[in-house]
């Protein structure tokens, strides 16, 4: 169910999410919407997923965001033993058999649908009798997706990009892997809240 608000600053009235996921409002941005009738108020609601503030996409509208998906890259950079830089993804490999996802594959002029379990990025999937996995240019798997507001505060949301599966973390599993822009409007959050 879609959830809708009116931007403060034009009145114009704006699609902002879809049920508890804020795809096209911003944590930070909640109290510059006014609620709908029969859309939930952002400013009072707790638990709901909100987009990350990239920070590429400042001078885009609450509700005129285009890729509402979107993703940042977790990972950072570490030197070997001979001083070689490479790059470094998040990974959690305790997930691995407790929350698969499932890809779903398709070979467009055989009609070939396969279901794959997804372990995001952490195994391959085991072979059977008429399929064999390998990697073949591996690729990163884990995005932080959004940013939750929970009576705890606000915490980071980890998903699979390739399955879509989410998990809650704490800030210094996260901040590690982030860097740039992008870490310093996060910080505030990884901090402690005075009691």
């Amino acid at each position: 169910m879609g959830e809708y608000a009116k931007r403060k600053s034009d009145g114009q009235e704006v699609k902002i999410g879809t049920c508890e996921s804020m795809y096209y409002l911003r944590y930070e941005d909640r109290d510059k919407v006014e609620a709908l009738p029969h859309s939930l108020d952002p400013s009072k609601e707790l638990n709901l997923f909100w987009r990350l503030p990239f920070p590429g996409e400042d001078h885009i509208r609450i509700g005129e965001y285009r890729d509402y998906k979107r993703g940042e890259r977790l990972f950072k950079m570490v030197k070997d033993a001979r001083g070689e830089s490479y790059c470094e993804d998040f990974t959690s490999p305790e997930l691995v058999g407790t929350q698969n996802g499932i890809i779903q594959m398709r070979h467009e002029e055989s009609g070939l649908l396969l279901n794959v379990r997804c372990h995001h990025g952490e195994k391959l999937p085991e072979a059977g009798k008429d399929v064999t996995p390998f990697w073949n240019g591996k690729g990163y798997s884990y995005e932080l997706a959004h940013l939750k507001n929970t009576p705890d505060g606000v915490l980071p949301i980890v998903h699979c990009r390739h399955c879509g599966n989410m998990w809650r973390f704490a800030w210094e599993d996260v901040i590690p892997y982030l860097s740039g822009e992008m870490l310093e409007r996060l910080k505030k959050y990884a901090e402690p809240v005075a009691a």
